[in-house]
């Protein structure tokens, strides 16, 4: 974690914990007594007096590592953004104390959140942070929900005006689920900020011009063209002129892929992998413009992944590229999670006799639980190992994502 600091140099005092506890966050005050000799009082009227005209010794850089746990090279990076906004550390100390307490922030999502936007730290907890977490808790966020909302948008989300107003504007597309709202700010933070005029705008034209419907567009918010939703109408325009390049009839449903493909990848980028499948998997170009126009965003998919389930389709299946080129989902699937456990299951059952389908894309292809349903629990009685098979086969793939971390 690139925020954290390195150097324990940087955490004065006891190491029981690398964020201060509530407690710490208030203020020292100096302790007086009904005693107090005249010398003492005039050494504290004098000692007051050179604190009033002494430079402040508050360094708002030092706060940032020492307190907020942010590299110094991270730290003097953002220092400069709250230059004028903090001369103590009583306002971040309460802010700190509101994100760990309130919100249910860890150390490093609230250094995150500091280097993301350190004028959190100049924020007025009862004024601005707990009214925003009060309006988004009457919306359905749970406490952690908040928390992730604020280490992936900053301050600038609670700070807005319109955060109320732009998050119901989102779950109106998502049905109301806000946990897909907050995945989709991993993403895309700039959805609870954007300027809805705009959004409107460009959403029109996604859904005029390219046929898309209100569950396609909550659908967006969280694929990988989720930005797209909060482009200028004419970047829009210019996304679905590429996307007719496809060849696709706009408002059919293969065009919703169509507009991905074309928003995520250049021109160049779709050429290359085009070409990919031409010299390096031996497709014609026919083929190629087969695939591309039945599901466009096949150009997405890795090289690795692309050569992957190449070699198991036609060296395992048997398939042609004629056959996966009208099926090019195929080419998408998760081959160890889901291609190779299904090809296995249907192997022992052509070994009993059990099953004498020859077309492994009905396999592939079908739902998980309707996969489960057709061709496991009725052979369970004249194979009794046959969940083995399929488990084993998904568990291999568990065992190899493991050893590659």
């Amino acid at each position: 974690m690139l925020l954290l600091p390195r150097h324990p140099s940087f955490h004065p005092g006891p190491a029981v914990s690398p964020f201060p506890s509530p407690s710490r966050f208030r203020a020292t005050l100096p302790c007086t007594s009904s005693a107090s000799t005249p010398a003492a009082t005039a050494a504290a009227s004098t000692s007051s007096d050179n604190a009033t005209t002494a430079p402040s010794s508050f360094s708002v850089e030092n706060y940032l590592i020492t307190r907020c746990n942010l590299y110094p090279n991270v730290a003097a990076r953002v220092a400069p953004e709250l230059s004028g906004a903090i001369s103590s550390p009583t306002t971040p100390d309460t802010v700190l104390a509101f994100l760990a307490d309130a919100l249910g922030l860890t150390p490093r999502l609230i250094a995150v959140a500091v280097a993301r936007d350190p004028t959190i730290l100049a924020c007025s907890v009862p004024k601005t942070l707990e009214p925003r977490a009060a309006d988004l808790r009457a919306l359905g966020f749970t406490t952690f929900q908040m928390g992730l909302v604020v280490a992936r948008c900053g301050a600038a989300a609670f700070r807005s005006l319109d955060l109320l107003v732009n998050v119901q504007f989102w779950l109106g597309y998502l049905r109301g689920r806000v946990d897909k709202l907050v995945s989709a700010l991993k993403s895309n933070p700039a959805l609870v900020t954007a300027d809805l005029r705009m959004a409107r705008s460009t959403i029109s034209i996604l859904q005029d011009e390219g046929g898309l419907t209100d569950d396609d567009i909550g659908w967006f918010c969280v694929s990988y063209a989720t930005k797209l939703l909060v482009a200028t109408p004419e970047e829009a325009e210019a996304v679905l002129a590429r996307a007719d390049e496809f060849g696709i009839p706009r408002r059919t449903r293969p065009f919703k892929d169509a507009i991905v493909a074309a928003f995520c990848m250049t021109p160049e980028r779709v050429a290359w992998k085009a070409a990919f499948f031409r010299d390096e998997l031996g497709w014609t170009e026919a083929q190629v413009q087969t695939a591309a126009t039945k599901m466009p965003t096949v150009l997405m998919v890795s090289i690795e992944r692309l050569r992957r389930n190449w070699e198991f389709l036609t060296k395992e299946v048997g398939m042609d590229a004629e056959r996966v080129a009208n099926f090019p989902a195929l080419l998408r699937y998760d081959l160890d999670g889901r291609l190779v456990p299904r090809f296995r299951v249907v192997r022992v059952l052509q070994a009993r006799r059990l099953w004498r389908g020859r077309d492994f894309i009905n396999v592939a292809t079908i739902a998980e639980e309707d996969f489960v349903a057709k061709f496991i629990r009725p052979f369970l009685v004249k194979v009794p190992n046959l969940a083995k098979v399929y488990e084993s086969a998904v568990a291999e793939k568990e065992s190899k994502k493991s050893q590659s971390l």
